[in-house]
């Protein structure tokens, strides 16, 4: 009996557009992006049936200001069960005036059991240089339904965010034996059609 091995493949894509919902206050702001990366599916050597997508890379950029002590939550990163998502971003900020900075490099990521969404691990790291008090950027769960970026401001102060967004979201459909999105949930952000 022969054993068929997996066919790897990787379809590229550029110009997605995500849409990212940010929250202040109860006031909901929508920023889009454009974004690239890199779409990796696998079948079966031999098998009739179509390619099943098992991971996704996303690379774009978000910059906005934000004035005063006030904290922007954006859910950033669509989860279903069984999905895993790595974080590997960079933040950068700095005031009006330009005579403070921030920066942070993030490193770290969640899973979904099904009924939760958890750091792997149990936590983020963040490696931060900072001439603000308050001024920061944090990851957390949403509920189980996506993992959501918090940037905190700081009173007196206008502040310009530039962030670098860059993660790959596993489907893992070897394991669970999903297909197209993986664990249930569509993938985010959708490329252009081929």
């Amino acid at each position: 009996m022969a054993v068929k091995n997996l066919l790897i493949k990787n379809n590229i894509y550029d110009g997605v557009r995500a849409v990212i919902q940010a929250s202040q206050s109860g006031v909901d702001t929508y920023y889009y992006t454009e974004a690239r990366g890199d779409r990796y599916y696998y079948s079966v050597t031999g098998s009739t049936q179509s390619p099943t997508l098992e991971t996704v890379n996303f690379n774009a950029y978000l910059s906005f200001t934000m004035s005063g002590a006030v904290t922007y939550e954006l859910q950033m990163i669509p989860m279903g069960t069984g999905d895993t998502c790595f974080l590997n971003m960079s933040c950068t900020a700095v005031n009006a005036s330009g005579s403070k900075g921030y920066l942070s490099k993030v490193f770290g990521g969640f899973r979904h059991s099904g009924s939760a969404l958890t750091r792997i691990g149990g936590s983020i790291d963040y490696e931060t240089k900072t001439d603000f008090t308050t001024v920061g950027v944090s990851f957390s769960a949403s509920g189980t339904q996506s993992v959501r970026m918090v940037l905190t401001g700081q009173t007196s102060e206008v502040i310009d965010w530039d962030i670098y967004v860059n993660y790959t979201k596993g489907y893992h459909t070897l394991t669970t034996g999903g297909g197209g999105g993986g664990g249930g949930t569509p993938w985010y952000p959708v490329p252009p059609s081929a």
